[in-house]
């Protein structure tokens, strides 16, 4: 792998507080191999490396690359025909849409990505329900996607044994077919089945992934365990899965508390919250990121931080399936690491992580002079070196220091500070209110260019849609067809399944406004 010499107008090293960040100016960044080497002055490093290759120039700011660290999908539902509706409905929905090859689909999002200065994500991938839940040959299609484009990856397999579309106040799977009619009860009870292997089953493939991908046998991939979801997991499968990261020196992913059903579904399972029983199984800890946390309450906040427990925030997708807005000031203030995801899709239905930047910094803009929102820097952080952690990836990237990764971008800061920008404004706060993902020029990823004049140097994007176009504008096979029958068939009884069951006693960790 060749050297280089990244320069930019400004680099931003790494951010160092709530309101700072080491900025160089007119600054350069060498790398060789993949390997950071010295980060400081243009003209300094030039003038002690004259041969080096130098890409970037004045017009741009050299800063770490951006990590996704809760994604799932290329294509993304609302493509594929599923409409935005609380996650419970929306997870029924998606069950009826096409099925597409992960090697394509995964792809697909690694352009996206990319394109909007993303260098490594989180790939959570669910074969979907009604299939197995994990195959080698289905990891090997996602991590080849990676591969191919250039990205880092941290793998994650999301399994699930139990309680896969339903669990609320009135219990989980078995509850709610109990209400349907005998011969749709026992189709759905067998279509979701077909998801749920024992542990005996499923750990074999994950040590086979593990065997394959994992413990750093590849450096720009990396493998995490992903139990879907508390309640989706058996305390047998949490156990084994918690123990198989042990073992493998590597972490894991699980949503928690996305809705507030899923807290409801704890409260009446165990007597307490989903976080509150996974610390009973001692599950917690500093491998450990919790996706979502909408529904965290003071106590569970009080836990993560005791046990170094990390959160990634996905306030996108939140919104739009009518989940909530997790107390990111509370988890803030209590000393949690919280990342960023875009999860399958953002407010602009893509994985764009600029415009998820700024959602995370204007959404919790709570009402009154004396409420601290989260600022542009802590928001960069969250992007950066806490996805870094959080994706298993740790000290090796998220900032430009020497002997980190050479995982880099350039953004063009004509756009940023044209017509005018006052010079008072910090560098990190123009970058966060103002950088958009079309001002990505240049996307390295540990020493090699992916992107750059905003052209990809690894992936035919144009031959990528044409075989997605081809893939998916067909008629719906009859597995397919079967599964959107089945939706359409189950869903008035699944809305009444929760009907009346959302709480209007809750106290809100924040509020945006009152009734009198």
């Amino acid at each position: 792998m060749a050297s280089s010499l990244v320069r930019g107008k400004y680099v931003i090293s790494k951010v160092t507080g709530p309101n700072s960040a080491v900025v160089i100016s007119d600054g350069a960044v060498l790398q060789q191999d993949g390997l950071i080497i010295e980060v400081g002055e243009y003209q300094d490093l030039r003038s002690r490396y004259p041969d080096e290759e130098v890409i970037g120039s004045s017009n741009y700011v050299v800063m770490p690359g951006l990590v996704n660290d809760h994604f799932h999908v290329g294509l993304t539902p609302f493509q594929l025909g599923a409409p935005d509706l609380p996650l419970e409905m929306w997870s029924l929905a998606r069950i009826g849409t096409r099925s597409i090859d992960p090697y394509l689909d995964q792809l697909y999002g690694a352009v996206q990505m990319i394109e909007s200065g993303t260098t490594t994500v989180q790939a959570i991938h669910s074969a979907g329900r009604g299939v197995a839940p994990v195959d080698l040959g289905v990891a090997d299609k996602v991590v080849k996607a990676y591969q191919d484009s250039g990205m880092r990856v941290s793998y994650a397999p999301s399994i699930a044994d139990q309680n896969s579309m339903v669990a609320g106040a009135g219990g989980g799977e078995e509850e709610f077919a109990s209400r349907m009619p005998g011969d749709l009860a026992e189709r759905y009870r067998s279509f979701m089945a077909r998801s749920y292997w024992p542990v005996a089953d499923v750990m074999p493939v994950l040590e086979e992934i593990c065997a394959k991908y994992g413990n750093n046998r590849h450096e720009r991939v990396q493998v995490v365990m992903a139990p879907s979801n508390v309640h989706r997991c058996t305390d047998e499968m949490l156990v084994a899965l918690k123990e198989m990261a042990t073992r493998h020196g590597t972490g894991i992913h699980i949503h928690l508390q996305e809705t507030v059903y899923q807290k409801l579904y704890g409260l009446q399972a165990w007597n307490k919250t989903p976080l509150q029983h996974l610390n009973d199984l001692g599950f917690l800890g500093p491998e450990i990121t919790c996706g979502h946390s909408v529904w965290a309450t003071d106590e569970d906040i009080a836990l993560m931080a005791a046990t170094g427990t990390n959160v990634c925030h996905n306030a996108s997708s939140n919104l739009r399936l009518q989940s909530g807005i997790a107390p990111i000031g509370k988890i803030l203030a209590a000393g949690v690491r919280v990342a960023i995801g875009s999860d399958e899709a953002g407010i602009n239905d893509d994985k764009d992580l600029f415009q998820e930047m700024r959602m995370v910094l204007k959404l919790h803009r709570v009402p009154g002079i004396e409420n601290t929102p989260p600022t542009a820097y802590q928001v960069l952080q969250m992007a950066t070196v806490n996805g870094a952690y959080a994706s298993m990836f740790g000290d090796r990237i998220g900032t430009l220091e020497p002997g980190k990764r050479a995982d880099m971008i350039l953004l063009d800061l004509r756009n940023i500070e044209e017509p005018f920008l006052d010079p008072e404004v910090p560098l990190v706060d123009a970058v966060v209110h103002r950088g958009r993902s079309i001002d990505v020029d240049t996307v390295i990823v540990d020493g090699e260019v992916v992107m750059k004049d905003r052209q990809l140097t690894k992936i035919d994007k144009a031959g990528l849609f044409k075989e997605l176009k081809e893939a998916l504008d067909r008629p719906l096979t009859s597995q397919e067809t079967e599964r959107r029958e089945l939706s359409w068939l189950v869903e008035p009884h699944l809305r009444q399944f929760y009907q009346g069951t959302m709480p209007r006693d809750t106290e809100p960790h924040t509020s945006y406004n009152a009734q009198t």
